[in-house]
């Protein structure tokens, strides 16, 4: 039989040995905590940094922006020379201008990819006294639009 002395000790160092343990486990949890908080704190810096360097340059622009009295005479000039071009090429049949145009041809067969001897050819036609419209000049007047429009 085991004396009630040794049973008292080791029941004791048992005890003392579970709630060293349970000691660790709310340490190492403290210290995962602080380590969170450091990590938020230092993602929070990083953001703000970074804010603040936004707003530096868009202040920055914004001052280059102001400073220069021809900015937006520049955009002027530069859009409508855009329109000018787009209606002097509209409008060049009714003054007598001929307008050459690229057309593609492809001539040959090709026979199951085995036989291929298509070629593309480039030829320009001449179109005397007609109104022309493509899709690439639409295109460049509505950029240069949008472009004063949003910088106006």
């Amino acid at each position: 039989m085991i004396p009630v002395e040794v049973m008292t000790m080791a029941g004791g160092a048992a005890m003392g040995h579970l709630f060293k343990l349970m000691s660790a486990a709310q340490e190492a949890k403290r210290e995962q905590q602080k380590l969170m908080i450091e990590g938020m704190k230092a993602k929070t810096e990083q953001a703000d940094a970074a804010s603040e360097r936004a707003t530096k340059a868009a202040d920055s622009a914004a001052a280059r922006i102001g400073s220069d009295p021809f900015a937006k005479m520049t955009r002027r000039i530069f859009v409508l020379a855009t329109v000018g071009m787009v209606f002097w090429y509209l409008l060049a049949p009714f003054f007598g201008m001929d307008i050459t145009v690229p057309v593609e041809t492809t001539t040959g067969f090709n026979f199951l990819g085995l036989f291929d001897n298509t070629k593309t050819v480039t030829e320009y036609v001449t179109i005397s006294g007609s109104v022309v419209s493509f899709e690439e000049i639409w295109i460049t007047f509505l950029a240069a639009g949008s472009f004063y429009l949003g910088k106006s």
